[in-house]
């Protein structure tokens, strides 16, 4: 009893010593009890990946190669450290070959697509900004001709995650390893889930579309909270508490987007019909024999289909503070639809006061859904911006693009993913 009495007076007059010790014991023993069930988590993993690397290949067959894009700069560089702690490991039990080529600059990945050949899949290892570079490189290599593209891998390595978050869920500390850990060993797996992408062409004054259009696979955002959102990483002091920070201190400023205006012209969602069916172009046939082969077109059922309402233009003039075009990749309510490929177009509110600002932020911060005026379907989308400000800008795959006059289009399983099984029915 004394001694109780002697630790509780310690205690009391050393109370700022305390709290500080207790803190770091608390700490301390979060991240002791994170380490062990990371160990123990990837210990299973790398059981199951051992298990394909133990099966025998034939002798007429090469073992099965890919090609990983890093982005090493991911994360406040963190990626390559993760990738190679979590993933690699992973690839290298399943008896994979592995060649990793890192990206130096913004827009290397997409020259990296115009050389890269026999590989199996390519896999990106970093966010958002970096699949889009790859798609867009193969797909502008392709000239939009998925046929023979080779699937594509995505390991959540980046700070912005969303097209990764239809198929593994991603979080902080052990979550965040089992993300990764899902996404290397649906690559192993070699299951695929048709995906889809959206085409960005940049208008101009003739209403004429840029030679080289830019490929999304998340979506545009236009307005004050894409904004803030850009704005987050000059927060950095807030630590954790920078994300809620961001639009305490935003809301603050007139040096956002709070009045967006713009006409829309769009036209519906279509299943397929002979309007909106475009023939992909294909390899000439060299061989005299092959004039003689009955030429398969997957989407000839189309060709018969009249759907008037395909190619009528509806147009909405809007004045918004929160403007997105998504595509179903970043609607976790889509993840098993089986409903039309479409774009979904959510316009916010006319205006919106500072309380309404933060308390939003704070939702879209914690994966929840901004207050939305309305919701328009369709598939294909032209942008006209009224520009009032002087600078004003897109996220397109929340990388920053200046606001112009743009044309969306929907391009429906123009891609095949990696997923989990349960994610590919």
């Amino acid at each position: 009893m004394v001694f109780v009495i002697k630790v509780a007076k310690t205690l009391r007059n050393h109370w700022k010593k305390s709290t500080f010790a207790a803190a770091l014991l608390s700490y301390g023993a979060v991240s002791f009890k994170n380490y062990l069930d990371t160990q123990d988590l990837m210990r299973v993993y790398c059981q199951k990946a051992a298990t394909y690397g133990k099966e025998p290949i034939a002798l007429h067959l090469n073992p099965r190669s890919i090609t990983v894009i890093l982005n090493p700069n991911a994360n406040k560089r963190k990626a390559s450290e993760e990738f190679e702690k979590y993933c690699a490991p992973l690839l290298h039990l399943a008896g994979i070959t592995v060649d990793v080529i890192k990206t130096d600059s913004e827009g290397h990945a997409k020259t990296l697509m115009e050389t890269i050949s026999g590989t199996d899949a390519i896999v990106v290892a970093g966010g958002d900004g970096t699949l889009s570079e790859v798609v867009t490189g193969l797909l502008r290599r392709t000239g939009e001709n998925t046929d023979n593209l080779v699937p594509l891998g995505i390991l959540p390595l980046g700070r912005s995650n969303t097209a990764a978050k239809k198929f593994f869920s991603t979080g902080k500390k052990v979550e965040k390893v089992r993300s990764l850990a899902d996404a290397t060993i649906a690559v192993i797996e070699e299951v695929t889930k048709p995906t889809d992408v959206m085409k960005i062409e940049v208008l101009s004054d003739s209403n004429e579309p840029s030679n080289k259009p830019i490929y999304a696979v998340v979506g545009i955002k236009w307005g004050a909270y894409r904004d803030a959102e850009a704005k987050r990483d000059s927060y950095w002091y807030f630590g954790a508490l920078r994300k809620y920070a961001t639009y305490i201190f935003s809301g603050l400023t007139k040096n956002l987007s709070w009045h967006c205006e713009a006409v829309l012209s769009y036209s519906m969602p279509c299943e397929g019909c002979s309007n909106c069916y475009v023939k992909k172009q294909t390899q000439p046939r060299t061989g005299w024999f092959q004039r003689f082969m009955k030429e398969e077109n997957p989407q000839a059922k189309y060709l018969g289909v009249d759907n008037p309402e395909c190619q009528k233009i509806h147009q909405k003039k809007i004045s918004t503070a929160d403007l997105a075009l998504l595509t179903s990749n970043s609607i976790p309510s889509s993840l098993n639809s089986r409903d039309i490929p479409k774009l979904q177009i959510q316009i916010g509110p006319d205006r919106i006061d500072y309380l309404d600002f933060v308390r939003n932020g704070w939702k879209s911060e914690n994966g929840e859904t901004r207050d939305v005026k309305e919701v328009i379907e369709a598939r294909t989308v032209e942008v006209k911006p009224e520009i009032k400000q002087k600078e004003a800008w897109f996220s397109i795959d929340n990388e920053n693009y200046e606001v112009k006059p743009v044309r969306i289009t929907l391009l429906p399983k123009a891609i095949n993913m990696f997923c989990k099984k349960e994610a590919s029915q």
